[in-house]
């Protein structure tokens, strides 16, 4: 029995994804851990100013990568090595414009005094390591390099944290929102730096004379233009609340919201690392056939009742206790306010079941016009709730843009895999070989 199981555990697809789960485990982590060293650390109008700069880098990053992603990864699996350097180049032409054009913007705002003078260089450059290393790590996944992603992506977003973590402890003049942002924009430029090491097999001599393909580049934005749509969608429903808290109530209180929403974020992201281990199981199922599709997305949906509902019992639990363990008194005063935002977060990781369900189902413009409508209730309802009610209208905000997600991809989920009745079909076992190889 202990050597088959030794047998089992020896296997390269068991060891990649304990290495990835271990990985992916500790980047998890060092989020949490920013959020109570920043708490710690900083003021909580430091921790507002930071909260400010992380929405505008999350919309930024959009602006910067225009989910172009979404085009060049399908591209890039059956391509040959030769043709996968010319996808990358001209990916890289298209950042470098869109790079450009963001430069431009975020002069004029700091000039206007919307974003601080002293942190511009910083934003700029944590921006462009952020945008570079996150597609990297795309592209390492597709070219079947997983485990090199995940290390990559600790480098990205988890050994810096708690290298600055000691630090700070160490060094209290090194206790500012600046060095955050020096050290944000070392550990991407350490994953850059991993990742092209990791991609140098690639025949990148052959770029020499190559020319960037601006037709080829054209017909992907234009395949990425609904993919923008969603993600801008998704963007408001995480970050806009932080400029409607910062114009109506203060920085000081943005600080509070901020802690207890990067928490929260970074509970989401667990949510939908499990969950996207559904897709492939949910994809395959629709193309095997009616019951099979049914089947999976019951099992989907009681998987991530459990898994959600664990995750915000959990989290409502230890907050109070981490608070005062911590020393975070600010903080506790505004307890009530992370209570309101746990069914907001609920929702949001139930809404991914049927979110994979539509999309299984090709269903592209249903699933974007969900997304359309929750950002608009979001925006409506916090320029209506946070003058009144402060942080606890920004919270029912979210709740009720959670909420309008979660009903109007259900209901119309609901109703197609009732009525679905397809056939089985060859695309099953593409569906399973595919993801077995990049996830």
């Amino acid at each position: 029995m202990r050597v088959r199981l030794l047998s089992f555990l020896r296997r390269p697809t068991v060891l990649t994804a304990g290495v990835a789960m271990v990985l992916r485990g500790a980047t998890l982590a060092s989020r949490f851990l920013l959020s109570i060293l920043l708490a710690r650390m900083l003021s909580p109008s430091d921790m507002g100013e930071y909260g400010l700069i992380t929405a505008m880098l999350a919309f930024g990053l959009f602006v910067l990568g225009l989910e172009f992603y979404s085009y060049t990864l399908r591209e890039l699996v059956p391509a040959s090595p030769a043709k996968r350097v010319q996808i990358i180049a001209d990916q890289i032409v298209l950042a470098s414009a869109s790079f450009a054009v963001i430069s431009i913007v975020a002069v004029v705002a700091a000039l206007m005094g919307l974003l601080p003078k002293k942190i511009l260089f910083l934003f700029l450059l944590v921006l462009v390591t952020e945008n570079a290393s996150l597609e990297a790590m795309r592209i390492l996944i597709i070219t079947s390099r997983v485990v090199h992603a995940y290390i990559a992506g600790f480098l990205r977003g988890g050994i810096w944290v708690f290298a600055l973590g000691l630090l700070m402890y160490l060094e209290p003049s090194t206790r500012s929102l600046e060095m955050v942002l020096i050290w944000w924009a070392g550990g991407g430029l350490l994953a850059v730096v991993y990742s092209a090491l990791c991609l140098l097999d690639l025949p990148w001599r052959n770029l020499r004379c190559y020319r960037p393909d601006l037709g080829w580049i054209q017909a992907g934005l234009r395949t990425a233009r609904p993919f923008m749509l969603t993600a801008v969608s998704a963007l408001m429903l995480s970050y806009i609340d932080r400029f409607f808290i910062d114009g109506f109530v203060g920085r000081h209180e943005l600080g509070i919201y901020t802690f207890y929403s990067t928490i929260l974020i970074g509970i989401l992201s667990l949510g939908t690392s499990i969950s996207h281990q559904f897709l492939p199981r949910i994809i395959s199922g629709h193309a095997v056939g009616a019951d099979a599709y049914r089947r999976i997305v019951v099992l989907f949906l009681v998987s991530m009742l459990i898994v959600a509902g664990g995750l915000v019992v959990v989290a409502g639990l230890t907050m109070g206790p981490l608070l005062r363990l911590f020393g975070l008194r600010d903080y506790a005063e505004f307890i009530g306010v992370f209570y309101l935002m746990l069914p907001g977060l609920f929702l949001r990781m139930l809404a991914d079941v049927p979110s994979y369900a539509l999309y299984a189902a090709h269903s592209d413009k249903v699933l974007l016009l969900c997304n359309i409508s929750a950002a608009a209730v979001t925006v409506v309802s916090n320029i209506v709730l946070v003058p009144i009610f402060g942080l606890a209208g920004a919270a029912l905000s979210g709740a009720f843009a959670s909420a309008i997600l979660f009903l109007s991809l259900g209901v119309v989920a609901r109703d197609r895999t009732r009525n679905y009745s397809g056939r089985p079909t060859e695309t099953a076992a593409i569906s399973n070989d595919t993801h077995a190889r990049y996830n």
